[in-house]
């Protein structure tokens, strides 16, 4: 059975209408995009289970694609670009590794430690995944108004904010 959510509007139509001191002077922007974030991990998760990865194995798969060829980094720079715990990429890494979309070869520039690289494989899988996904987000992006000027006003947004955060720690 498909549970169907409450619309966007009427959540806030509803809000509104029963709690009203909690919209006072509220802007709907911040709302929207966290139930936009909720529909596009929906998407994302419902592709990512066809090729039987989780979240946190794509975002590593695209990360190690993200990097120079031969698609290698060491362990510490991954779990660093994902902001995972270095115990929660070792689980990662271990499930990569059993279906064989990463490797785990030597690191001649340390021998106490080892590199975690692409498979062929994986690198086919990460590439044809991010292909899909894009193309599923490409649809939704294609039913707003003018894209592009909304990507911008995101794009700094973005970066205000980020610009803030060594100044102020995690808290804005």
């Amino acid at each position: 059975m498909s549970r169907e959510r409450v619309s966007f509007t009427e959540l806030t139509d509803v809000s509104q209408k029963y709690w009203p001191e909690a919209s006072v002077g509220v802007s709907l922007i911040a709302p929207a995009i966290y139930r936009l974030h909720e529909y596009l991990n929906r998407l994302a998760r419902e592709l990512f289970k066809q090729y039987n990865l989780q979240s946190a194995e794509f975002e590593t798969l695209c990360a190690l694609r993200n990097s120079p060829e031969p698609y290698r980094i060491t362990p510490t720079e991954l779990y660093r670009k994902l902001l995972v715990s270095s115990g929660g990429m070792t689980k990662i890494l271990l499930r990569l590794e059993d279906k064989e979309l990463i490797e785990r070869p030597a690191n001649l520039a340390d021998a106490r430690s080892r590199l975690v690289a692409l498979t062929p494989k994986g690198k086919s899988l990460i590439e044809k995944v991010t292909a899909q996904l894009i193309e599923q987000e490409a649809e939704l992006v294609a039913r707003i108004d003018q894209p592009g000027q909304l990507e911008q006003h995101l794009l700094r947004w973005l970066a205000q904010i980020e610009s803030h955060q060594d100044d102020k720690g995690p808290h804005l």
